[in-house]
């Protein structure tokens, strides 16, 4: 037999070329989609225990106890109460107490209604000078718009200019006109004056000396808020 008659019959027996090419192609795209579907399969697994370890790790009794040990490790606060003086007890003392204190405002800070050249800062407090003794000169006066905002004016008094240590000087301070104080001093210790202003509208302070040559000084006087 020829070789050309062998071709002939294997094409007879297994059908045309383009027969066989479409049963290759349709057995070609089958596999592969059985291929596809086990990757898919085997991927889905995979994801599924990962998932599953994902879930299980944070619930699992090993990780609760992790936990513990790391709240366990964690440094106790400390505490920032101090024990009393002498013990050894850290329970906090008792508090003491405040008294509260009424404002002050210092008499300095107030600026004079009229007489202001009649006094001056210094010494500690306000100075003021004496009247130079001419019948138009006789008395010193300050005068303080307080607006009913004081209970009460407190001040150390000392005579701090004199021409020798009996010469007198007399302070008077008056509130709305009315007498509130009066005190007669000499050179010497200071003394204490407190006077009530309650209601008070305008505050006088009235200087009068046996010699010119003298001043008195109000050591910090300070006003009490009402």
């Amino acid at each position: 037999m020829s070789l050309q008659d062998r071709k002939f019959n294997d094409r007879t027996s297994t059908g045309t070329p383009s027969e066989a090419h479409r049963r290759h192609v349709a057995d070609a795209a089958s596999w592969t989609q059985v291929v596809l579907a086990g990757v898919g399969v085997v991927v889905a697994i995979v994801a599924a225990i990962f998932g599953y370890f994902a879930w299980i790790q944070p619930h699992s009794p090993a990780s609760s106890t992790t936990a513990e040990a790391k709240l366990s490790a964690a440094p106790a606060p400390v505490s920032t109460t101090q024990p009393a003086a002498g013990t050894g007890s850290t329970t906090p003392a008792a508090a003491t107490p405040v008294t509260p204190v009424a404002g002050t405002v210092a008499l300095a800070s107030l600026a004079p209604a009229a007489g202001g050249a009649n006094i001056h800062a210094g010494g500690g407090g306000l100075v003021m000078p004496c009247a130079s003794g001419q019948s138009d000169d006789r008395q010193r006066t300050v005068e303080y718009d307080l607006l009913r905002r004081y209970a009460g004016l407190e001040t150390d008094l000392t005579v701090s200019k004199a021409p020798d240590a009996d010469s007198k000087v007399q302070i008077k301070i008056f509130a709305d006109g009315r007498e509130a104080a009066n005190r007669t001093l000499k050179k010497g210790p200071a003394s204490r004056l407190k006077v009530p202003l309650d209601g008070t509208e305008k505050l006088r302070i009235q200087l009068t000396c046996e010699f010119p040559d003298s001043e008195i000084t109000l050591g910090n006087p300070a006003l009490a808020h009402s």
